[in-house]
């Protein structure tokens, strides 16, 4: 997954510098394995090259200087391809499908219904294969796993089947 997304939605939301970038996004992504320095500052850099965004130097009283950056118009406007633009397959990965539900309000109508339709897919996809699974739980022979990671990650794709189902209801009232 490319963190070009999660660094500009950042950015939509007002100026900021790449510590507070950083801080932000392993809050919202709940993963702190999602974004460093080797991959933050290059991203910025190439932003700016790309006039993605802008970088203004504050001057600190008694510390070191720190770059503050803000979105530019290009920058809002590939923010908003970054997020609306996916396929099927880009949403069976859970970050990416993760990075939409972060921002699902940002989302259009149909944007949101395509993203809904998709993991929906996915998802009765998953809990087809482990229906199959269902039928080797409890023989040891058979099983590659433990009974409770099948339990668990059956309970966990029915929950997201229901959430997907509660925000398809809001989008069609």
């Amino acid at each position: 997954m490319d963190i070009e997304v999660l660094i500009l939605a950042q950015l939509m939301k007002g100026a900021k510098h790449g510590y507070e970038i950083k801080k932000n996004i392993i809050f919202v992504m709940g993963n702190d394995k999602i974004v460093n320095n080797n991959s933050l500052y290059p991203k910025l850099k190439l932003f700016e090259k790309r006039k993605w965004v802008i970088k203004k130097t504050e001057i600190q009283e008694r510390r070191p200087k720190r770059y503050v950056y803000s979105i530019t118009t290009e920058g809002e406007e590939r923010f908003n391809t970054c997020l609306t633009e996916f396929t099927l397959e880009t949403i069976r990965i859970d970050n990416e499908w993760s990075i939409r539900l972060a921002y699902y309000e940002l989302l259009d109508q149909e944007t949101r219904r395509r993203l809904l339709d998709y993991r929906e897919t996915y998802m009765n996809e998953k809990l087809d294969h482990l229906q199959q699974l269902s039928k080797v739980v409890g023989n040891s022979e058979d099983m590659d796993y433990s009974e409770e990671l099948y339990f668990y990650t059956r309970s966990m794709v029915l929950r997201e089947i229901e959430l997907i189902k509660e925000l398809s209801r809001k989008l069609e009232a």
